[in-house]
């Protein structure tokens, strides 16, 4: 009899060990999720809004912008581990044949002139929304530079 008690015992203590487990990273994301500043787990917030993967980078800047609830950030891949074409593919990227149509306002230290939007054949776009949120994403795949703008909704 003891033995079945010792043994309901542990088993209860595992169940309830493997649940706190669960609900503490669950939680944990939901706070990365949450996250709105450029200061704590930015990639990783943006990689959960937007579903696209930000492969190894060198350097990056962003911005919140509270008034507007809006993060921009502007990434710069490291080429050398990155294989652009599948890179392009796995995240639904597509090339920007019409640059007119596209808001470049929207990413944070954009510095392409109009002669260049139109002659340049290495941008690729993607967007989407989710909850209401809005995001977009540029990619120049030759400069390895990527722009991601979120504007969240609440």
């Amino acid at each position: 009899m003891t033995n079945i008690k010792t043994i309901l015992i542990a088993l209860t203590l595992t169940v309830l060990l493997c649940m706190g487990v669960i609900l503490g990273l669950k939680m944990f994301t939901r706070s990365i999720y949450n996250q709105r500043t450029c200061d704590w787990a930015n990639i990783d917030n943006i990689e959960l809004h937007t579903q696209i993967d930000i492969p190894d980078i060198l350097t990056y800047d962003c911005c919140y912008k509270g008034e507007r609830n809006t993060k921009m950030a502007r990434f710069d891949l490291d080429l050398n581990n990155l294989d652009m074409i599948n890179y392009i593919h796995q995240n639904k990227f597509t090339r920007l044949t019409k640059p007119t149509e596209f808001f470049f306002d929207k990413f944070l230290n954009i510095n392409i002139n109009a002669d260049e939007l139109l002659s340049n054949r290495n941008l690729y776009y993607t967007y989407g929304s989710s909850r209401q949120e809005n995001w977009q994403a540029l990619l120049d795949n030759v400069a390895g530079k990527l722009w991601v703008t979120i504007e969240y909704a609440n």
